[in-house]
Order: C-alpha cells, then structure tokens, then sequence
C-alpha cells in the first residue's frame, strides 16, 4: 500500500506517494515521475542516497517541527505531512478566531461545495468535500465566520495549496 506524504519548502508544495518501502531501498513518485532510491546510512550520521548514477550525501535533522535536509552547504527546511492526517486535521489556512483563507491541504477533486457566498459557517463547519485518493474528505472550517468568496466550483480539480473559500470573522 501507498503513502502520501506533503512536503512544503518556502517555494513549494509536492505530494510525495512511497509507492515501496523495502528498507534500504524506497520506489517514490514524485508528480509523474517515479525514483528507485538506494538508501545507506553512514557512521559519521550522514545518508548516501543513489537514484542510478546519482550519489548524494545528505545530513538530516528535526529543528522547531521542520525536516531539515543539508546538501553540502545548502540547508532545505522541509514540512513533511503524512497526506491523511492533514485532512483530518482541517483546513490549515483558516483562522481558530473566524474568518480566514481556507485552501486545499492535498491535490483532489470537488465533490461538493455547501457554503455559498453570505452563509454563516460556524466553527468545524463543512465548507467543501474533496475527493482524494478515491476517499470524501470534509474540508472544515476551524474558526467561523461568513462566507465571503467561493474560489472553487463543484467538479474542479485543485492543488494542495489551492485557495477554497474565504471567511469574513463574526463581530
């Protein structure tokens, strides 16, 4: 079985799918592009990682919940979300006070939009329905408000990252 995990730099948002964890090997997709990776980890704390010819050398580190990957000189401070558990946590872009961006948190489908513009949703309140990974998700609103734009139609594919709706906090 597959995992999807979110990986979000400073510039950028990827589904990473493990399509194969064979301990020291891994197969991942990355968008339309797959990888056999050859994974060592090395006394002085490194990892060599190969993709065919390619060798790397990568030091790896958690700092204040980031993955922090350095390639020679050069730090990547990562996010990594397991995909599924990001739904289930709600739509990270919205405000816990009312009001906010609320965004897709994966790429998907929608299925359904309940708000329209000039509804009250209230705080947990269903926004949208996504389809991913051939599961409904419901797309919640931590904080609510008013429903003051509907980016989105019913049908539309959507990246993660991609902009839902927006609310309007309650005064």
């Amino acid at each position: 079985m597959s995992t999807d995990y979110l990986v979000k730099s400073a510039h950028l948002t990827a589904t990473v799918t493990l399509l194969q964890d064979l301990g020291d090997r891994a197969r991942v997709r990355v968008g339309d592009r797959e990888f056999e990776l050859h994974l060592q980890a090395l006394p002085d704390g490194r990892w060599a990682v190969q993709d065919g010819q390619t060798r790397q050398l990568l030091r790896t580190f958690t700092e204040r919940g980031e993955l922090v990957v350095v390639d020679h000189s050069t730090q990547h401070r990562l996010e990594v979300v397991e995909a599924r558990s990001q739904w289930l946590r709600g739509a990270a872009g919205a405000k816990g006070h009312g009001g906010g961006a609320i965004k897709a948190s994966m790429p998907g489908r929608v299925v359904r939009l309940p708000v329209q513009v000039g509804d009250e949703v209230a705080p947990g309140g269903v926004v949208a329905v996504l389809e991913a990974m051939k599961m409904e998700n419901d797309v919640r609103s931590p904080g609510g408000g008013i429903v003051k734009a509907v980016a989105v139609q019913q049908g539309q594919a959507v990246e993660a990252g991609q902009l839902l709706v927006t609310l309007e906090a309650i005064s």
